[in-house]
């Protein structure tokens, strides 16, 4: 099976290529944008796994220039074909890419755009089945893949209101007689209220 290495800067771009990758059945190994490709790829070999078939990295790599990276991973790894994507951009201009392709990187892509997914997706997966020789395109499953992605986030369900708390009753005054609390019959009469002024009471407030 076919296996393709890929780190990506912007989380978006690397969950559209591993959904479209993973359409056509290959292997994706997501790596952190600063991992140290080499010393993955080294420890890889050193273990006995098989090493991917191609490298997807793009241009944000931290460990070292991806132009760098390109022709010294030519000559370590001569068989496996680096394609450098440059997600945060939406066109890379002719002199880039044969500046990329003089390096050694296989190609030089421009970010995925949302507003032509399915348009840059097709055309994107295209050239790097082309590289890997790994044509036709598996459209049913790809057509699937991003039809996952383009759908809509469903609507959080709203929790139910919570229940206003009880209204908690008006403490019985308490009056003392020779130590011990008795209950009084009425509660005091405010001062400086007479009877047509006097203010009235509903569960504990005045209204």
């Amino acid at each position: 099976m076919t296996t393709i290495l890929i780190t990506q800067a912007l989380q978006r771009q690397g969950e559209i290529w591993h959904s479209i990758l993973s359409s056509q059945n290959i292997t994706v190994i997501w790596e952190n944008l600063d991992a140290d490709i080499l010393a993955v790829l080294e420890g890889m070999e050193t273990a006995g796994l098989a090493l991917p078939q191609l490298l997807l990295l793009d241009m944000g790599m931290t460990v070292t220039n991806p132009y760098r990276f390109c022709q010294v991973a030519q000559s370590r790894f001569p068989g496996i074909p680096v394609v450098i994507t440059a997600g945060h951009d939406r066109q890379i201009s002719a002199a880039e890419r044969r500046w990329a392709l003089r390096m050694g990187a296989a190609d030089l892509l421009p970010g995925i755009q949302e507003s032509s997914l399915i348009a840059t997706a097709v055309s994107h997966l295209t050239r790097v089945l082309e590289i890997l020789n790994a044509l036709p395109i598996q459209q049913d499953t790809l057509m699937e893949s991003l039809s996952r992605l383009t759908a809509p986030t469903p609507a959080p369900t709203p929790a139910a209101p919570t229940p206003p708390p009880l209204a908690t009753p008006p403490a019985t005054p308490h009056t003392q007689y020779r130590g011990i609390s008795t209950v009084a019959d009425t509660a005091p009469t405010p001062k400086g209220e007479d009877d047509g002024q006097r203010r009235r009471r509903y569960r504990g407030s005045s209204y």
